[in-house]
């Protein structure tokens, strides 16, 4: 009898076993961030990986201000993939360095989005150069039913390229055409 229930129990362990390796592994989800530079101009992405059932969002962005100071809000294209939508881009705060209370939904009676995708992106004007500090706080995912989805937040530091300056395109705009015209005077 006692030989029967250690096969009895081998057998389960081994099923339970043989089921969680077939079955597909789900990957935390992850709310990350990432800069795209230009000539004086920061555009910050905020990205959710690896969501299930995502129907709405909350979170507060944290910056350095006295590297950059942002100037927009606007929704990413993840949430809106699976319906109709309500965004707030926030309320900027350039002194603080912060931009609160961005939100976006979901509306109506519907299923969340699955998979990963850009939830917002902000435009910052650069006010000097340097490695600039981003973070996200007051984080709040949700699914279809109000439940809260734990995620991974990642914070970002990121480098910032010079600010644009009328000054130098002055000073470009002299060597390039000044110059041509200083030649044509010599001949």
């Amino acid at each position: 009898m006692l030989n029967s229930l250690r096969i009895a129990t081998r057998a389960a362990g081994a099923c339970a076993l043989a089921l969680a390796l077939w079955s597909p592994a789900q990957a935390a989800p992850v709310v990350e961030m990432s800069t795209v530079n230009s000539t004086g101009r920061v555009d910050l992405t905020v990205r959710a990986r690896d969501l299930v059932d995502l129907y709405a969002y909350q979170f507060t962005l944290n910056f350095d201000p006295t590297l950059v100071n942002a100037q927009s809000g606007s929704e990413g294209s993840f949430l809106p993939s699976g319906g109709t939508t309500f965004f707030n881009p926030g309320d900027i705060d350039n002194a603080a360095g912060s931009i609160s209370f961005v939100f976006g939904s979901l509306l109506g009676l519907i299923d969340g989005v699955n998979g990963s995708g850009d939830l917002a992106t902000f435009s910052f004007n650069v006010a000097r150069s340097g490695r600039a500090s981003f973070s996200l706080s007051d984080v709040l995912l949700l699914d279809s039913t109000g439940g809260i989805i734990s995620a991974d937040v990642r914070d970002l530091v990121a480098a910032v390229p010079e600010p644009a300056s009328l000054g130098l395109v002055a000073l470009g705009l002299f060597a390039a055409f000044g110059r041509r015209s200083m030649k044509s005077r010599a001949a």
